[in-house]
């Protein structure tokens, strides 16, 4: 495996927490393991499944689409991770797909918003003019309130019980 992007750069939040901007060796292996935890495999089984199945799994990842990856960290552990993947949906207007998760090292302590708001303000200054989209499940109502409250918008359901959410930069 080789590593990808080595122009990373850090952005200092609260309490210790510190979000970097890049892709790594470091990265792709620490995902195998945080994708294991029982809160991700609820919510995101292909990440343990496919996705984050090993460290050349994520590395395929990786190179599969144009991504902006955004890894939280505290004490040099994974916190956190935020993605922009190219995946066009002309029906809505939008290029990119985003996805958080907040791992164990975060869960409760109030970073999933900040780190939210830092990948995207980074990710939309060199991308303007881009409507982001996401899908989640219907009963994440934790996701669904911090997506709400970060200002996407519900545009859609599917049968299966998934809701597709707009965010459109004013």
């Amino acid at each position: 495996m080789e590593r990808i992007d080595t122009n990373h750069h850090e952005t200092e939040l609260a309490d210790g927490f510190v979000v970097r901007k890049g892709w790594s060796d470091t990265l792709a292996e620490e995902l195998v393991d945080v994708s294991r935890q029982p809160h991700i495999l609820k919510y995101t089984p292909n990440d343990a499944a496919k996705r984050f199945a090993d460290p050349d799994a994520a590395f395929e990842w990786y190179k599969g689409k144009e991504r902006h990856v955004y890894a939280l960290r505290k004490d040099e552990k994974l916190a956190g991770i935020v993605w922009f993947s190219r995946n066009e949906r002309p029906h809505l207007d939008a290029d990119y797909t985003f996805a958080i998760r907040v791992y164990q090292e975060a869960l409760g302590q109030g970073m999933s918003e900040p780190l939210m708001r830092q990948a995207h303000d980074d990710f939309l200054a060199s991308h303007p003019d881009t409507s982001v989209w996401l899908a989640t499940d219907w009963d994440n109502k934790a996701a669904l309130k911090l997506y709400d409250k970060f200002g996407y918008e519900k545009v859609g359901a599917t049968d299966d019980g998934r809701i597709t959410m707009l965010y459109q930069k004013d």
